[in-house]
C-alpha cells in the first residue's frame, strides 16, 4: 500500500464533480495503477484496462467485510462511477465536461472489475511533467468523507504551489466540492462539509487545518484555510497556528545554514548563494519538514527558547 502513488493534474484536483466516498476510493485505486510519468514505454491509451479486485480494495481501504458483500459494494461503486461526470475549467474561458470512465467489465467469479478511462480524462492522469499533485494512497485511506479526501488533495496541491493558506469564495468552494445545489444555508455547509472534512483531516492525516470565515453584512461570503504538516507543530504557536515569521527565523539562523547547506532539495544556486538558500528553504521547510532529521538538528533547535510556543 505504501507504493500506491496517486498522481493527478492540478486541473483535475480542482475540478467539480459529485461522488460518494466509495466511488472516490475506487477511482483512486484505479489512478494509483497508472504510471503518470511522461515518455513511459507502455503508454496509457483509451484501450488500456485497469483491474481492481475485492482483495485489492479490502487491502487498501477496508478489511471488516466478507467477500460477497465486498464484491456487491465494488460493483455498486463501479456502476455509479460509470455515470459520474466531471467539469474541468480550461483556458480562454472554456469548460470541459466529460466522464471518468468509458467502460466497466464485471467479473463476479473472480470478484473483480476492469475499468477503462475515458479518452478526455487521460491527459489529466498521464504524461504529467508539470502542474500535478501526487500523494500516497495510504494518506487518505482512513478518511470516510469524500469532502475530506477532496480537501486533502487541494491542500497537497496548494502546498506544492508554495501556498500555506487559501481564501476561497464560498460558491467556488461549493462548486469544487460538488455541493453547489445543496446546503443553501451556511450552517449546513459548515456542519456537513467544512467542519467534518477538517476534523477528519486533523485526526487522520499528516496535515493540520484551521478555518476562518469572512462575513459581509449578514451573510458569510468566503472562507480562509490555513494548513501545515503536523510535524511542524513543534514550532507552531500556542494556538496551533504556524507563523511565517517563525519559519523565517529558522532560515535566517547561521547555524541552520551551515547544517543544511547540503539538503538534497536545494538547487545549486541555493547551496552557493545565501539569499537563494533562504528563499528556497522557506518553502522546503513547509513542504518537506520530515526531511530535516539530522541528529540533534531538529527545526525547533534553531529557535530561541523564548520564541518557541509563543
Amino acid at each position: 500500500m505504501e507504493d500506491n502513488l496517486v498522481t493527478q493534474s492540478n486541473e483535475l484536483v480542482s475540478a467539480s464533480y459529485i461522488m460518494s466516498v466509495s466511488e472516490k476510493e475506487l477511482l483512486l485505486a484505479c489512478i494509483s495503477k497508472i504510471d503518470s510519468r511522461p515518455n513511459r514505454p507502455d503508454q496509457v491509451t483509451k484501450q488500456t484496462k485497469f483491474t481492481i479486485s475485492v482483495d485489492t480494495m479490502k487491502e487498501l481501504f477496508y478489511e471488516d467485510t466478507n467477500r460477497d458483500n465486498a464484491y456487491r459494494d465494488l460493483k455498486k461503486s463501479a456502476d455509479r462511477l460509470f455515470d459520474r461526470e466531471v467539469t474541468i475549467k480550461l483556458e480562454d474561458n472554456k469548460t470541459l465536461r466529460t466522464r471518468f470512465v468509458s467502460g466497466v467489465v464485471f467479473d463476479p467469479d473472480e470478484a473483480q472489475i476492469t475499468v477503462t478511462f475515458a479518452e478526455d480524462i487521460l491527459p489529466y492522469l498521464t504524461e504529467l511533467s508539470v502542474n500535478f499533485t501526487k500523494y500516497r494512497l495510504h494518506e487518505v485511506a482512513e478518511l470516510s468523507s469524500v469532502h475530506a479526501i477532496r480537501l486533502y488533495e487541494l491542500i497537497v496541491m496548494w502546498t506544492n504551489q508554495y501556498q500555506y493558506s487559501k481564501e476561497l469564495d464560498l460558491n467556488e468552494f461549493k462548486e469544487i466540492m460538488g455541493v453547489q445545489s445543496k446546503y443553501k444555508q451556511f450552517g449546513q455547509l459548515r456542519q456537513f462539509v467544512i467542519d467534518k472534512a477538517i476534523e477528519e483531516i486533523n485526526e487522520k492525516t499528516n496535515y493540520k487545518v484551521s478555518v476562518s470565515y469572512k462575513k459581509v453584512k449578514r451573510s458569510y461570503v468566503s472562507l480562509k484555510l490555513k494548513f501545515h504538516k503536523k510535524i511542524l507543530d513543534k514550532i507552531a504557536n500556542k494556538d496551533g497556528s504556524l507563523s511565517q515569521d517563525t519559519i523565517q527565523a529558522i532560515v535566517d539562523n547561521v547555524q541552520f545554514m551551515n547544517d543544511y547547506n547540503d539538503h538534497p532539495s536545494l538547487s545549486y544556486d541555493g547551496k552557493m548563494n545565501t539569499d537563494t538558500f533562504k528563499r528556497e528553504m522557506f518553502n522546503i521547510i513547509q513542504r518537506e519538514p520530515e526531511s530535516f532529521k539530522k541528529s540533534n538538528k531538529t527545526l525547533e533547535s534553531y529557535l530561541p527558547k523564548v520564541s518557541q510556543g509563543k
